[in-house]
């Protein structure tokens, strides 16, 4: 895969690539250090585990290549390597680098048309836009996702780990992906320094989903009716979805009706999701 040149800026001419520099209204923090880069861009797997049969000619995107050193860690591996960058100056640096096996593109990951084939999915992500791109990429779905390696907030790590108990987007999404902690960095790491620590976001898909992905609109739907009644229970939370038939509805999940919403697993989500069905069709 040949390195191409990104779209032209709108402005006339762009700065030499000399006066390249993180910008913060786009959240860039770049590591200092090749070595650091190397350790964060290790974690992507590229075993049978995550590619069955072909593991090193999966599409590998890097989200926000900026200064290009993780980048050039990834494309040292011989894997094709599709590096996706916002800022015109650092992606037409890049670009001239003519680095092997890397297509560099100037745009939004966010609007960017990805390929139809799987991919796995890396990026030391912006804080402010973190969870957007972090739902873009689950939305491609575990056929397509087949792993994602995150550079994010410590605290927001913790959060998607279940450090403070469940959440909305977790119970959204964990059907179908698994989310753990991996490498931490200091805020040291990166220039400029970020205003917290920084910590791995390891998202692997799940083989055998317990909801098949085509039902994923509407088990979404469910989860967000039953975290926006504002209950701290299960039982209150189905009085208010259901208002008749609650009670067989909680039963019918095998879900104590005292149990905390945000205490739920993966099992009881599906179990509940399954109970609303079957109420619904009566």
């Amino acid at each position: 895969m040949k390195s191409k040149s990104p779209r032209p800026p709108r402005s006339a001419s762009a700065p030499a690539a000399s006066r390249c520099v993180a910008r913060r209204e786009w959240g860039q923090n770049f590591f200092r250090a090749a070595a650091a880069a190397c350790r964060f861009s290790a974690q992507l797997d590229s075993s049978d585990a995550i590619a069955p049969g072909s593991p090193n000619d999966l599409l590998t995107v890097e989200i926000g290549a900026g200064s290009g050193r993780v980048t050039k860690a990834l494309a040292s591996t011989g894997s094709p390597l599709l590096a996706v960058e916002i800022d015109t100056q650092w992606a037409r640096r890049l670009a001239a680098e003519s680095l092997p096996d890397v297509t560099v593109v100037n745009e939004d990951f966010l609007t960017l048309q990805l390929p139809g084939q799987p991919v796995r999915l890396i990026g030391n992500l912006p804080f402010v836009s973190g969870t957007k791109i972090l739902r873009r990429c689950l939305e491609l779905g575990p056929d397509r996702m087949r792993q994602g390696v995150f550079l994010l907030q410590r605290e927001y790590v913790g959060k998607r780990t279940g450090a403070w108990g469940g959440n909305l987007f977790n119970a959204q999404w964990e059907p179908w992906y698994a989310f753990e902690k991996g490498l931490a960095f200091s805020r040291q790491e990166f220039n400029p320094v970020p205003r917290a620590d920084t910590q791995t976001l390891m998202v692997t898909p799940h083989r055998k989903p317990p909801v098949p992905w085509r039902e994923r609109t509407a088990y979404q739907r469910f989860t967000q009716q039953v975290f926006d009644t504002g209950q701290m229970t299960i039982g209150e939370a189905a009085r208010k979805v259901l208002r008749r038939g609650h009670a067989q509805f909680v039963r019918g999940a095998g879900v104590r009706p005292a149990d905390r919403v945000k205490d739920l697993t993966v099992p009881e989500w599906t179990a509940l999701f399954r109970a609303h069905q079957r109420t619904a069709d009566c």
